[in-house]
């Protein structure tokens, strides 16, 4: 039976800052041996709305295991929809979250949830692009 962190082809692990995110990227690195394989990335989407012990423990996650972490941004109106920031300069009064709406110009709701297809999932195919990774399978 193969191990399920294993991964053989390009991936982006989206790490989202909580314990069962920290406890998959564990089990990622313990299946690769310790070490993350040049075609297994990290990433990690702020909102800007995450509490400051949350940015912590990405950054800590990162320096404690050796592993390169993305910081990814939402930013509107340039291509690539993101911008690379590090611990020191991701947003903490909501600036990704609060340009999201501006362009939609409504609030996210249980019918129209675009916030983690905006946020998170076309940061980290934004992100995969600049890789030279294909993603049109995703």
């Amino acid at each position: 039976m193969s191990d399920p962190f294993f991964f053989s082809e390009p991936t982006i692990v989206s790490f989202s800052e909580g314990r069962t995110s920290g406890f998959m990227l564990w089990r990622i690195l313990q299946a690769h041996g310790g070490t993350l394989p040049d075609h297994v990335r990290v990433a990690f989407s702020n909102t800007g709305k995450e509490m400051p012990q949350t940015l912590d423990f990405v950054r800590d996650c990162g320096e404690r295991w050796g592993v390169p972490i993305a910081w990814l941004e939402y930013v509107n109106g340039s291509k690539p929809k993101y911008r690379t920031v590090d611990h020191a300069s991701a947003s903490r009064n909501g600036e990704p979250f609060e340009t999201l709406i501006k362009q939609k110009n409504f609030l996210p709701n249980p019918v129209t949830r675009f916030c983690s297809a905006e946020l998170k999932i076309r940061a980290a195919r934004w992100y995969a692009r600049s890789l030279g990774w294909d993603y049109s399978g995703w």
